[in-house]
């Protein structure tokens, strides 16, 4: 079970973060020497992680299920070494063009996306992309970044809302999200109330899906207040249907409490540095 937002100290939150800055830089650097004893072949793309946060056979088998449905790509797979493959990139069965794009510019990528359970993480919320270390490949020269893609697969299930608003949210959306940060380099915002230029993108793999379409990419954090006077923080997003002229938006919620008691906003909130909204 998570700790609880209740339970969090902010100074620990602020140390905890130090010794894992430390932990990933030194095993990144366990990883460089490794990996430069490697073909090139074996050094991009996109693929299972070879450290102690590598997915099972069962989370492989969700990554692979998820983005064959969102792609089309019949074919998708992991080969022995866990890198993904995509087959005969014809064979293609509904999906999204742009998502089978990204795939492709993913998978034939110069620089490494290895995937990484953070499942029960306090930190990761959903997932997210760490760029771990940049690196020259020998005589060429040529420069390689390394990505962590870090997923909490718990966190999809403390979501509540329609099932339209959690089939726009789930593992693969989100790991094509991750993919379009680090493929195309596009940014989220911080701004309140818009979508910023990755999202913008995401949004284009949903219509082509017929999904709803995220409308902001900051979550709205609500406190509730019960009877006994304690918080409860709730953070909520919002989606939209358009379908001959009519609009039909959907709400997906859950509790920070359950999927990302230590992230920075959640964690400024209970100390009441931040304004929830």
């Amino acid at each position: 079970m998570k700790r609880t937002a209740g339970n969090t100290n902010f100074g620990s939150i602020f140390w905890h973060q130090i010794v894992r800055f430390i932990a990933l830089s030194l095993l990144c650097g366990m990883l460089e020497t490794l990996a430069l004893a490697q073909t090139r072949n074996d050094l991009s793309g996109i693929r299972n992680s070879s450290g102690a946060r590598r997915l099972s056979s069962q989370q492989l088998q969700q990554v692979r299920e998820t983005l064959s449905r969102k792609s089309g790509f019949t074919e998708l797979g992991f080969d022995e070494q866990g890198t993904m493959t995509l087959g005969n990139r014809q064979n293609v069965v509904g999906g999204s063009a742009t998502a089978r794009a990204l795939l492709i510019a993913g998978v034939d990528n110069n620089n490494l996306f290895e995937l990484e359970n953070h499942s029960q993480s306090d930190e990761v919320a959903f997932a997210q992309l760490y760029e771990c270390a940049d690196w020259v490949i020998g005589e060429t020269g040529k420069h390689m970044t390394v990505f962590r893609v870090q997923v909490d697969f718990d966190d999809f299930k403390h979501l509540s809302g329609a099932n339209e608003a959690k089939a726009t949210f789930d593992l693969g959306i989100a790991l094509l999200h991750e993919l379009t940060h680090g493929v195309l380099r596009l940014p989220d915002t911080q701004e309140i109330g818009q979508i910023g230029d990755c999202d913008a993108h995401v949004n284009q793999i949903r219509r082509e899906l017929r999904l709803p379409e995220r409308l902001y990419y900051q979550p709205n954090i609500t406190i509730v207040q019960t009877n006994s006077k304690k918080r409860i923080v709730v953070a909520h997003l919002e989606f939209a249907e358009r379908s001959g002229g009519q609009t039909t938006k959907y709400r997906l919620g859950w509790f920070p409490a359950h999927v990302s008691p230590n992230a920075r906003n959640i964690a400024l909130l209970e100390k009441g540095l931040a304004k929830a909204r």
